[in-house]
Parts: structure tokens; C-alpha cells; sequence
């Protein structure tokens, strides 16, 4: 496996919290980070003790002094390894995020491209991605006073009688908007 990351997050808190940990002794802690570190560099260590004796540079008696069932807290047997989901779960978003961003760059290097040659040919808007659907809707329609009268903007069970007079006389007023244009003269 190859390493594509070299780090992984380790939340300090969260383990010194975790009773397994703190259960182990200090060789088996630093044993258990061991393990941890080469399941995020080569995927896994060999489970048989001897084997990961070997892949370790350990002696068989390190491995069997530091081997403990609270390191399973963490850690995993799969076939002839010993591996972390956790950790391969996090390799695995992180590489999908990783793809993604790619191929989000990709496509935003095209959209450029496609913009200078737009440009370069006299359109500067570049082509339309898509066909306008007639009049907006929704909060992109802006309502002009001069198309609507009082009327349409009350609810109608709402208003009450003495309202509906307000609004007759106000909608049976005379134009005086010019009036007030004459008497400023303008200003």
C-alpha cells in the first residue's frame, strides 16, 4: 500500500479517556501506537506474533509482553493482519475528498478555458448553460406599484369594513402627482 498521506488525525482526548488505554501498561501503549502507525503507513501488520516479530523489529518476547487484548479497542484481526478500520475509513473519505476536489479542479479549469475562448471570439458572456423558463418565480419577482392596486395586496377575509372604505377612497382619489411637479416647478 501506498503512503498517501502521511498523517492521521489522532484525538489525544478521546484516548486518554478511553478505558483500554488507559488500562495498558506504558510498553503496551507504545506498542499500540506502533501498531497503529504502521496500519496507517502499510495497511496492517502481520497477526501471528512471530511474523510481526519479524516486520517489527522486535524480539518475540517484546510482542508477546506487549500484545493485550485492550489494544482490540482500536484494532482488528482480517485474515493473516492486523488492521484499523478506523484508520482505513479515514484513508478512504479522505481519498474520496481528495478525487472529488480533482475532479471539481478539472472541471473548473475547462469552465475557464471555455471563457477565454468565449472571449477571444467576442462573446465575453460566454455561452448559456441553460434556457431561461419565462418570468422568475419566487422571491426574484419584484412587484411594480403601478400594476397593482391596494386591493390585490390585502387578503380579502382580513380586511373589515371600515378598511374597505379607506381603500375605495384611496383607489377613487384624483392624480395629484403632477400637481406638486407644477407648484415645485420642478425642484
Amino acid at each position: 500500500m501506498t503512503k498517501d498521506v502521511p498523517y492521521y488525525p489522532l484525538y489525544a482526548a478521546n484516548i486518554l479517556a478511553s478505558r483500554p488505554f488507559r488500562l495498558m501498561t506504558l510498553e503496551q501503549r507504545g506498542f499500540w501506537i506502533t501498531l497503529m502507525m504502521e496500519c496507517w503507513v502499510n495497511g496492517g501488520v502481520p497477526s501471528d506474533p512471530k511474523e510481526m516479530a519479524k516486520f517489527l523489529n522486535l524480539s518475540a518476547d517484546e510482542v508477546s509482553r506487549s500484545v493485550t487484548t485492550l489494544q482490540t479497542f482500536s484494532l482488528a484481526e482480517q485474515g493473516s493482519q492486523i488492521i484499523s478500520k478506523e484508520l482505513e475509513e479515514y484513508r478512504e473519505g479522505y481519498l474520496k475528498s481528495r478525487e472529488g476536489k480533482s475532479r471539481g479542479g478539472k472541471i473548473g479549469v475547462e469552465r475557464k478555458k471555455e471563457r477565454q475562448i468565449q472571449k477571444q471570439l467576442g462573446n465575453p458572456q460566454g455561452i448559456p448553460k441553460g434556457n431561461p423558463q419565462g418570468i422568475p418565480e419566487g422571491s426574484l419577482i419584484q412587484i411594480k406599484s403601478n400594476f397593482l392596486n391596494s386591493n390585490q395586496l390585502i387578503e380579502k377575509g382580513v380586511m373589515g369594513e371600515e378598511h374597505k372604505a379607506w381603500v375605495n377612497n384611496y383607489e377613487n382619489a384624483p392624480d395629484v402627482s403632477n400637481e406638486y411637479l407644477r407648484a415645485s416647478k420642478g425642484r
